[in-house]
């Protein structure tokens, strides 16, 4: 005989058919329901409870969990959402930043050229004021 109860094995073949997914019931990744979840210690006045003050508590609590996943599960899509728009921004900076670099060296290197050609044309100057303090003429 299976030690499986009847309302666990009807559970178990109806998880593969998805008929649990209905109003206010949310369907969470696979990848994040963990097959062996840590048992609930449940206190003495849960115990005291009759069937249907627990039926009544564990259906407030399912509700309770399953909303607390969804809102996590949603949060999570959010901050996707959120990391991938982060991503794109930091690409197009990536870019910007570059296109600046660039536009900069190309800037610091006309300047460098510029002041090359003032320093030449001052010592053209200067050797030519000497000439003509020596008395030279061209």
């Amino acid at each position: 005989m299976s030690s499986v109860s009847e309302a666990k094995r009807l559970i178990n073949s109806d998880n593969g058919k998805g008929d649990l997914v209905a109003e206010g019931f949310h369907k969470l990744d696979d990848h994040i329901v963990e097959k062996r979840p840590p048992k609930i210690r449940w206190g003495e006045i849960y115990r005291r409870f009759n069937d249907r003050e627990k039926i009544e508590y564990l259906e407030a609590l399912a509700s309770t969990m399953n909303h607390a996943a969804y809102l996590v599960q949603k949060e999570r899509d959010d901050l996707g959402a959120l990391c991938e728009k982060k991503e794109q921004q930091i690409t197009s900076l990536n870019t910007a930043l570059r296109q600046n670099n660039q536009l900069l060296q190309s800037e610091v290197t006309r300047m460098n050229e510029q002041r090359q050609g003032y320093h030449n044309e001052v010592a053209k100057l200067n050797k030519r004021i000497r000439e003509l303090e020596n008395g030279d003429l061209d």
